[in-house]
């Protein structure tokens, strides 16, 4: 079995503020392809419904971790432009990362699914 994180974050764009979200997600994306530690991160939007989903794979707790710790200024601005209607987390997290998508369990929008069988090609 894996150590590996698979994150999906479903996002409702504010309304009035796609092209805000857009350029602030592209930003997002050019600084944690450069600087953070995820092996894969993929955004999808629907315009007309205005939602986005974001895949995000991480190693391990540790690059989780360490992602919100760099990226903690672009998470904010992308955030300031969509509401997390769902955070799902795909694998076992460490105490640290649990603590760190509590909110998001404690109010129903979140949830995690510990791994059952797979393998990757990483």
């Amino acid at each position: 079995m894996t150590e590996q994180l698979l994150f999906r974050n479903l996002m409702r764009i504010t309304p009035g503020h796609l092209d805000a979200f857009c350029e602030a997600v592209g930003r997002a994306i050019a600084f944690v392809e450069e600087h953070a530690p995820q092996l894969m991160v993929q955004t999808f939007i629907d315009e007309k419904e205005m939602r986005a989903v974001s895949f995000q794979l991480y190693r391990n707790c540790d690059d989780v971790l360490r992602h919100w710790q760099i990226s903690d200024a672009h998470i904010n601005d992308v955030s300031a432009h969509c509401t997390v209607e769902r955070l799902e987390v795909y694998g076992s997290p460490s105490e640290a990362v649990a603590q760190g998508i509590a909110p998001f369990i404690a109010d129903g929008r979140g949830f995690i699914m510990p791994p059952l069988a797979g393998y990757s090609r990483f």
